[in-house]
């Protein structure tokens, strides 16, 4: 499939978008409160500026690359999820986020912009690379988070409530 030319309607929702964005920035922002001290460290603008810039580019994604990314979180996700679950305030938003990828109805460049928010955090080193503990996704939860703004509503409740499950926080 080609990418679609002309006009294209907005990915988000602004309102949605900056309600979702200020609740996952102010429960991540309790997480990682000394790396605010003094203001937002340049790593994390790095992070916020490189997330908007793979979603203004999801616009030009083809099915196949979409795919291609896809199997890659697919392949990805779950091993690192367990590792370092218990590390992740974002943890609800980035198992939503991975469902919203894996849905055929969700637009093909919220998939992508989706899908490299994921595959940003399966690299292990990225702008602060995460063996450094929870101070190390905080990067990711700021590119997840800047993404998520991004799509605005394209996270459905129906991928919050396959998080929450798949999370063990709700029954089926």
């Amino acid at each position: 499939m080609a990418p679609r030319k002309g006009p294209v309607r907005p990915l988000f929702r602004p309102r949605r978008a900056r309600r979702e964005l200020d609740r996952i920035l102010s429960r991540t922002a309790r997480s990682y409160r000394p790396l605010y001290r003094g203001g937002r460290s340049k790593a994390l603008d790095r992070a916020e500026e490189l997330a908007k810039e793979k979603a203004a580019s999801a616009r030009d994604m083809t099915e196949a690359d979409v795919e291609a990314q896809t199997a890659e979180v697919e392949r990805g996700f779950w091993p690192k999820l367990k590792r370092v679950a218990r590390q992740i305030p974002f943890l609800e938003d980035l198992v939503a986020a991975y469902y919203a990828v894996l849905d055929r109805k969700t637009p093909l460049q919220v998939r992508a912009a989706l899908a490299f928010a994921l595959i940003y955090f399966l690299w292990m080193f990225d702008i602060i690379p995460d063996f450094i503990g929870i101070a190390g996704f905080a990067d990711d939860g700021t590119v997840l988070a800047t993404v998520i703004a991004q799509v605005g509503g394209a996270i459905t409740e129906e991928h919050r409530r396959q998080a929450r499950e798949a999370l063990g926080m709700e029954t089926a």
